[in-house]
């Protein structure tokens, strides 16, 4: 009993903690006119906490102090807006109450199967323990795989550390949130346009074939899974109300801090970071002022993810040197083909393997044979196209075995991309239900 009530406290404490900075009702009745919903706030307040607690991983700081701060902020927020929150809440009940039923089941699942995966055990909670300990990023010069991105592993240990039980899967309880943020979030731009049952049936579907409580046992695909999915959301968001936001930099903050997560989740994230960027220069619709001010703190961000790397472990290490024997292999044709061939089996096991691809392909043909969508926006078509060669360049650089290789990694990368094109069969069904009902 007072384990499920732990777990509770634990799922209230994530829904107050994400209040803060930016109070979604203050911020509507300052800039009404920017259109913003509630869960858009939820989504930019764990997008600028996220990389707040990026920069206290740095400082051997006290986790508890900081989660006070944070919930008392947000706590005063609250309060000041209680009545408005009151009125959100009967007025969203329906959808609230089925938020709070998935978001307790999954969390009581992770408790009842409490124990940590492959990579969970061997990289990432060693990482966590260290600053769960009180340890700062320098400590992790004595962990192993020391070079490996942190950030997932320090929010993980913060909300390890700020329970009263103390038990270590409650910390990953945040990773089950930002799923739920993830989906929820396309049913809440839509919300006008979906009655209350599409919300729930769309809703539970796309949860329900997207979880994995696999990649909950430690690891840091949904961190990387929503860093994709926000960027997606808020540049599609950004470029149809571009006149609401050309006067101002805060597209461009949004992004950064988007691509700054992703940069520090996972060794993938570094490419990852360039590529979303190169999307946003090129695909957003930005005055050349704003793009030039994004590439200086993209530079900035790059710059100081290297020079960290360099500065506490001597290198910018990968598990792979990028430039490797391994390349010189691939031009014989031969070789090269049965690599393509076994890359693009795994590819179709794995589209079978997470079904919401199906539908994202489906979606993705449709779109383009029946609709204006991908004219409108224009970076769906290339950013596929950049992610997949970059996932062939993965595996046909890599010097390992990619029988062993492919079945234990291509699902999970393949997987944390679909939260770039998460929102298209929302946008194929609402295309669909538009014509039917012309």
């Amino acid at each position: 009993m007072t384990e499920l009530l732990n777990i509770w406290f634990m799922i209230i404490s994530l829904l107050i903690i994400f209040n803060f900075p930016i109070n979604f009702f203050i911020f509507e009745k300052k800039f009404n006119e920017l259109n913003l919903t509630y869960s858009d706030s939820l989504l930019i307040n764990t997008i600028l906490i996220s990389n707040f607690l990026f920069v206290t991983s740095f400082f051997s700081l006290n986790l508890n102090y900081l989660f006070n701060i944070l919930i008392f902020c947000s706590i005063v927020l609250i309060f000041k807006n209680f009545k408005d929150y009151l009125s959100l809440f009967k007025k969203k009940f329906i959808i609230s109450v089925v938020f709070l039923i998935i978001f307790y089941s999954m969390s009581v699942q992770i408790a009842h199967n409490g124990y940590l995966e492959w990579d969970g055990m061997a990289h990432w909670i060693i990482k966590a323990k260290l600053f769960f300990a009180g340890g700062s990023y320098e400590d992790l010069k004595n962990v192993p795989f020391n070079y490996y991105p942190h950030l997932g592993s320090y929010i993980w240990a913060f909300f390890w550390d700020n329970n009263f039980m103390k038990y270590e899967y409650l910390g990953r309880i945040f990773f089950i949130f930002i799923f739920l943020l993830t989906t929820f979030s396309i049913i809440s731009r839509f919300s006008q346009k979906l009655n209350v049952i599409e919300q729930i049936i769309i809703v539970t579907i796309v949860t329900y074939i997207l979880k994995n409580f696999y990649l909950f046992g430690g690891y840091q695909e949904y961190l990387v899974f929503f860093s994709f999915f926000c960027f997606s959301y808020f540049l599609l968001y950004f470029n149809q109300n571009y006149t609401l936001y050309k006067r101002n930099i805060f597209p461009e903050i949004i992004i950064i801090f988007i691509v700054n997560i992703m940069v520090w989740s996972k060794q993938e994230g570094f490419f990852y970071g360039i590529i979303l960027s190169i999307i946003f220069l090129v695909y957003s619709k930005r005055k050349l002022i704003f793009k030039s001010a994004y590439f200086f703190l993209f530079l900035l961000i790059i710059s100081l993810f290297v020079y960290i790397k360099i500065y506490y472990f001597d290198a910018l290490k990968f598990n792979d040197q990028i430039i490797n024997n391994e390349i010189t292999k691939n031009f014989d044709i031969v070789y090269l083909s049965n690599k393509i061939f076994l890359i693009s089996k795994y590819f179709i096991i794995t589209f079978f393997k997470y079904p919401y691809w199906i539908l994202i392909i489906y979606s993705f043909i449709l779109l383009k044979k029946n609709t204006d969508y991908f004219q409108k926006n224009t970076f769906f078509i290339p950013s596929f196209l950049i992610m997949i060669c970059f996932v062939f360049a993965i595996f046909l650089q890599t010097p390992i075995d990619l029988n062993f290789l492919l079945p234990v990694t291509l699902n999970r990368i393949v997987f944390a991309i679909s939260g770039l094109y998460l929102i298209l069969p929302i946008e194929y069904y609402l295309s669909l239900k538009q014509k039917l009902v012309i």
